[in-house]
C-alpha cells in the first residue's frame, strides 16, 4: 500500500505505473472471484465496483465509483457534466488524481468514454490525472457459462 507521501514523491509516470500494476492485479481477482457477474451479464457498475473494492489495496486513498465531484463542484469536461466509472484519488486534493476508469461490459467501445478519458489526463487541465484506462469486458453470458471462462482477458487501453 502506498502512502501519501510515497506518492507525492513519485513523478506522474511512476504514479501511472503504480496505477497500472494495480489495476492488473485487481482484473486478476475479478476473473478469479467475480465470474458469476460476468456470466450473468451484470451491469458495467456491478463490475466496477467489484474492481474498486480490489484495487483499494492501492494506496491510502478514495477508490470511488461515479463520483462525479471536483471539490464541491460537479465535475465537467467541455460538452458538460461527467461520472467516471472508477477514480484513485484523493477527494478535495487534485495533488492525489492518480487513476480514471472507464468502462464497458459487452458494449462497443464508447467514443463518449474515450473522450471522457482524454478530456481528464489533459496536462492543463483541471484534472490531471496520471493514468487513464478503458477497461472493455466481454460479459457474454452463454460463452462463459458454457466454458467457465472469459474469452478473452479485459481489453484495457491505457491512456
Amino acid at each position: 500500500m502506498l502512502s501519501e507521501a510515497q506518492l507525492l514523491g513519485m513523478t506522474m509516470e511512476q504514479r501511472a505505473d503504480a496505477a497500472k500494476i494495480a489495476v492488473w492485479r485487481g482484473c486478476k481477482k475479478l476473473l478469479k472471484r467475480d465470474l458469476l457477474l460476468l456470466a450473468i451479464g451484470a451491469h458495467e457498475q456491478a463490475i466496477c465496483h467489484r474492481l474498486a473494492v480490489y484495487l483499494e489495496t492501492f494506496s491510502a486513498l478514495n477508490v470511488d465509483c461515479e463520483y462525479n465531484r471536483q471539490r464541491v463542484h460537479p465535475k465537467s469536461i467541455r460538452d458538460g457534466r461527467i461520472k467516471p466509472d472508477i477514480l484513485i484519488h484523493k477527494r478535495m486534493d487534485n495533488r492525489f488524481n492518480i487513476m480514471v476508469l472507464e468502462a464497458k461490459a459487452g458494449a462497443a467501445t464508447s467514443l463518449r468514454d474515450k473522450q471522457k478519458l482524454e478530456a481528464m489526463l489533459e496536462i492543463r487541465g483541471m484534472y490531471r490525472y496520471a493514468l487513464g484506462v478503458y477497461l472493455h469486458v466481454e460479459n457474454q453470458r452463454k460463452r462463459v457459462l458454457e466454458t467457465g471462462k472469459v474469452p478473452a482477458k479485459p481489453a484495457l487501453a491505457w491512456h
